[in-house]
């Protein structure tokens, strides 16, 4: 039997199509402040790039951003920035 040592790289086959999934309590600043963060690892991204959705009562809303990832530490990066961030409520 033979076993072969695949990395995460090699996994994921960077660059790729990449949808971060961001939710938070419906608030002005949490549109500006996770794109902001996500930024900070990529191009600019364009709005035709960002969905929001509200929840049915209007107090959460989710952020999806289409990025093109370019590495697994890229994608931790941004996922541990986002976790830090006080506005948002979870990642995925």
């Amino acid at each position: 039997m033979t076993t072969t040592n695949i990395t995460s790289e090699e996994l994921w086959n960077f660059p790729c199509d990449y949808s971060v999934k961001v939710f938070g309590k419906t608030c002005d600043e949490l549109h500006a402040t996770v794109r902001t963060i996500v930024e900070r690892y990529t191009d600019e991204i364009h709005p035709d790039s960002i969905t929001t959705k509200q929840s049915s009562k209007g107090g959460y809303v989710s952020i999806t951003l289409k990025i093109i990832a370019t590495s697994r530490a890229q994608l931790d990066s941004i996922n541990q920035d986002l976790q830090d961030c006080k506005l948002v409520a979870y990642v995925l």
